[in-house]
């Protein structure tokens, strides 16, 4: 299934992986996974993350740190792309995504843009990568395994979203079975809060707006709320999805200010396809995850999402 990407592969002596900007636990366990399987081939890889400022806790809990690297990515034969659907949201730092290129990801809307596109429609790319290695005869060290394991446990809500399918269970079985720490991944990840996120936790219930008969509800944070906490943003990447928690909401709006313009994340529980809302807009993602970039003035930013889910819901 995988055989013009391991061709590729194959014909490379140095190779590079990226993975998209402000990179959650399904990229980053996505790349350094891949990374370290690489290296069983024999092939000098490093993983470039760009401006990320390494300081959440899906980056600390990853192995295989030592491939990490800043400069250097111009002389790779080969430059892979990881879980990211559209090429403006490649975390390059410096770099180029030029040359001989590949993309793995598991969006649907994903737009090609490298010389060969895997995509698959998988809950996570993490189980992607799974797939491939296993296909390529690679070992699944314990340090693979943890790595693959917080990329699908992130994915898929610590296996709580729609999206985890037999496939993901059993493949998750596959790599407690090859060593993955389970346990302290869930520990580490989904349940120790810090006192800074919880002080961004009250900002953001206080900024709650509910909208279509307390069917959707929209929230707001801003640059002056992350520093009021003492939180960097890619340290609260779960905030996004706390609107769509409450019962009895459907759809879920999280709003944040970004250089010019905001970024927007949609999610939605069961039946709003939150993808064609964030497609309209020039973004995607999932059908109930997704988002898109907006330079619309805020307050008709929020009317013209409102409208779309709105509508979104009548049908």
């Amino acid at each position: 299934m995988f055989e013009k990407l391991k061709a590729m592969v194959e014909n490379a002596e140095k190779i590079a992986i990226f993975t998209h900007e402000n990179p959650d636990g399904d990229a980053l366990g996505s790349s350094f996974a891949f990374a370290l399987g690489l290296l069983q081939l024999n092939k000098k890889v490093n993983v470039f993350l760009g401006d990320f400022k390494k300081n959440t806790k899906e980056y600390k809990a990853v192995c295989g740190k030592e491939v990490l690297a800043d400069v250097g990515a111009e002389e790779r034969d080969l430059k892979i792309a990881l879980d990211c659907a559209d090429e403006h949201r490649i975390s390059l730092g410096g770099a180029e995504f030029s040359g001989i290129t590949a993309a793995v990801d598991h969006h649907v809307t994903h737009k090609p843009y490298a010389s060969e596109t895997v995509v698959v429609d998988a809950p996570a790319t993490g189980e992607i990568v799974f797939d491939i290695l296993k296909e390529w005869g690679v070992k699944i060290t314990p340090e693979i395994a943890n790595n693959i394991y917080i990329a699908i446990a992130c994915d898929t809500g610590n296996f709580k979203y729609s999206s985890t399918t037999p496939k993901t269970h059993r493949a998750a079985a596959e790599l407690i079975e090859c060593g993955a720490d389970f346990a302290t991944i869930s520990r580490e990840l989904f349940y120790k809060l810090s006192a800074e996120y919880l002080a961004l936790y009250k900002i953001a219930l206080e900024r709650l707006e509910f909208f279509a008969d307390n069917k959707a509800c929209m929230m707001y944070i801003s640059d002056d709320d992350f520093k009021s906490a003492g939180l960097d943003e890619n340290e609260a990447g779960d905030i996004v999805t706390l609107p769509s928690k409450i019962i009895g909401v459907e759809a879920g709006v999280f709003i944040r200010n970004r250089g010019n313009g905001y970024k927007v994340s949609l999610r939605s529980n069961e039946y709003v396809n939150v993808s064609e809302i964030a497609v309209s807009f020039g973004g995607g993602g999932h059908v109930r995850a997704s988002g898109f970039f907006s330079e619309l003035p805020l307050e008709t930013l929020k009317a013209e999402i409102c409208k779309k889910i709105e509508n979104a819901l009548k049908r």
